[in-house]
């Protein structure tokens, strides 16, 4: 849920401590989430988010660390360029709406007094982040729209900024107790109030009183909780997975909190890291299908190229037929009648041939085509089991992408199709501190055996130098799949068995009825010198089937 009128009144409310703090830094570590760091003699060092995410949008003071990228975006940069040093002059809400306004004043590189202002727009699919000039021009914005999209407004450097079209709505701080009981009518908060009122959320008009009071009960009681609002009487609470609301809610099960910016930290920490996370996997699986595409496209034509030998073996016998029929041919003939000897009984067989060319020319050119076609299967040949292996390591990366459950694992998973050549490599210059190497899976099985599992390339390099010969390894046949090591020398059937399904679980095969695992010693598993990461042979395996069941293998897992 993203930030309310009501939220948003209610937060700068506790914001106002900033006014007179100078900024010190300012950092982007993702897309639509700016940090700022400020002190001053009301706040202290604090660290401000502006969040404009579709569906997390808000504003809050945070103690949350972000991983910043390795080179800061050109926003970034620009906002470092015109506010590192500023102060805060004053912050409010532009009506009931979701539109907060900080008024920002410094000195320029002249040392001339500037007056700037960051409007922050929390609009949904159309929130953004504007740094405008003293004549209220737009310097920059977080995102740009052009005049041939689909926007209400252009927002872009050099224009003039304009406020979001006004809606003619009732405030909730201005309206009557008569007015709110008349709108009500006989429906329930729910169905009329955000409608009715600025700054009313759906979440917000459904817990703001019970449904089933008489209408005059309901125009009392949103009238009591927007006066409360008004004197500044706030009681941060939180419904789980719902959202952050400025007042007590009606449903119970709620959390309290001193502040509206805890009460968001709490709420919103899970939903952004995996919001991070949702980009930075679509970005690795896009660049990862597109390579595995282009592979399949490219082992799609060797392997037409391949079994292309009746169309070779038909442009040597044209080109051995016209050499042999050279004095009874004419030229400049569409068409060549001969008699084919290799044909069983000899027929008469037509030959196209091209009239610029004489027939001798035509043969030689068969003869060309001929060679080439079985150069190129040759190469075809040579070609077919790099494509497949690149194929098969791809299939194996993009099963990677959809395990990995961390920013960590991510990471390493960029990092190695970098050394792959898949992608660019980053810059050397990094804002943030080392990247932290994460750890296999593990899980611990009834008799106490812990089993590890390896999520991505690096894991299972890993696990494969350290795992001792003697321990049972396992993987899904023929399959992109995890590497699986049961931790015993003898391990029980139970534990064979519940590690055959962690093998299954974690393969692309997780969603299939019976899946075969193979298994054998450690001491057979093999990797061959100048493969790719995680192809491994091995030997002396027995197979087992098993059903992948999610809910099966979860108890033993250890976090």
């Amino acid at each position: 849920m993203a930030t309310d009128g009501l939220s948003l009144y209610a937060t700068i409310c506790e914001l106002q401590t900033l006014v007179g703090a100078r900024i010190d830094k300012i950092q982007q570590p993702d897309r639509d989430i700016l940090l700022i760091h400020l002190h001053g003699p009301a706040c202290g060092r604090v660290k401000l988010m502006l969040n404009i995410h579709n569906e997390n949008g808000r504003i809050q003071l945070t103690e949350s660390a972000y991983e910043n990228p390795d080179v800061a975006p050109a926003f970034c940069m620009l906002l470092r360029k015109h506010l590192i040093g500023c102060r805060v002059a004053s912050l409010e809400q532009a009506g009931m709406d979701r539109i907060a306004v900080f008024s920002l004043y410094g000195k320029n590189e002249l040392q001339d007094e500037v007056h700037l202002k960051l409007i922050v727009e929390l609009m949904g699919k159309h929130g953004n982040l504007f740094l405008v000039d003293a004549d209220g021009r737009i310097i920059d914005c977080m995102r740009h729209f052009g005049i041939n999209e689909d926007a209400a407004r252009i927002c872009l450097p050099n224009c003039r900024y304009e406020e979001p079209p006004k809606q003619e709505r009732l405030h909730p701080f201005s309206a009557t107790e008569e007015e709110l009981t008349a709108l009500c009518g006989n429906r329930p908060p729910r169905m009329w109030l955000g409608d009715a009122v600025l700054g009313i959320s759906r979440l917000c008009a459904q817990q703001i009183c019970f449904d089933d009071l008489p209408p005059e009960q309901i125009g009392h009681a949103c009238y009591t909780v927007f006066q409360e609002l008004s004197a500044g009487h706030f009681t941060p609470s939180v419904l789980p997975n719902r959202g952050v609301l400025p007042f007590v809610p009606k449903n119970a099960g709620y959390l309290s909190f001193p502040t509206m910016c805890k009460a968001q930290e709490a709420f919103y920490r899970m939903r952004d890291e995996q919001a991070i996370l949702t980009k930075r996997r679509s970005a690795l699986r896009s660049v990862t299908e597109h390579a595995f595409k282009r592979v399949e496209k490219k082992l799609d034509a060797c392997m037409l190229q391949i079994s292309d030998n009746e169309t070779m073996e038909r442009d040597l016998r044209f080109g051995e037929l016209l050499t042999a029929n050279l004095g009874m041919l004419k030229n400049a003939v569409s068409n060549a009648v001969v008699i084919d000897y290799y044909a069983d009984p000899p027929c008469e067989t037509v030959i196209p041939l091209d009239v610029r060319y004489s027939v001798q020319q035509n043969a030689q050119r068969y003869f060309k085509r001929y060679r080439k076609a079985k150069a190129a299967q040759k190469y075809a040949l040579e070609q077919k089991d790099t494509l497949i292996a690149e194929r098969d390591y791809l299939e194996g990366v993009l099963l990677d992408v959809e395990l990995c459950s961390s920013a960590e694992e991510l990471n390493e998973l960029r990092e190695e199709l970098i050394a792959e050549g898949y992608l660019k490599a980053a810059s050397e210059r990094r804002s943030g501190p080392a990247l932290i190497k994460s750890e296999p899976l593990r899980y611990c099985a009834p008799d106490g055996t812990m089993i590890r599992v390896g999520k991505n390339n690096r894991q299972n390099e890993k696990l494969l130098k350290t795992e001792a010969p003697d321990f049972y390894w396992l993987h899904a046949k023929n399959i992109a799949a995890s590497h699986v090591y049961i931790e015993s020398e003898s391990p029980s059937t139970e534990t064979l068995q519940l590690a055959a399904e962690i093998a299954a679980y974690h393969s692309k095969a997780s969603s299939s009825g019976q899946v075969p695992v193979d298994y054998t010693l450690h001491r057979y598993v093999k990797k061959p010198s100048g493969v790719r990461p995680g192809f491994v042979n091995y030997f002396h395996q027995h197979t087992m089937y098993v059903t992948p069941d999610a809910k099966k293998i979860e108890p033993y897992r250890v976090p």
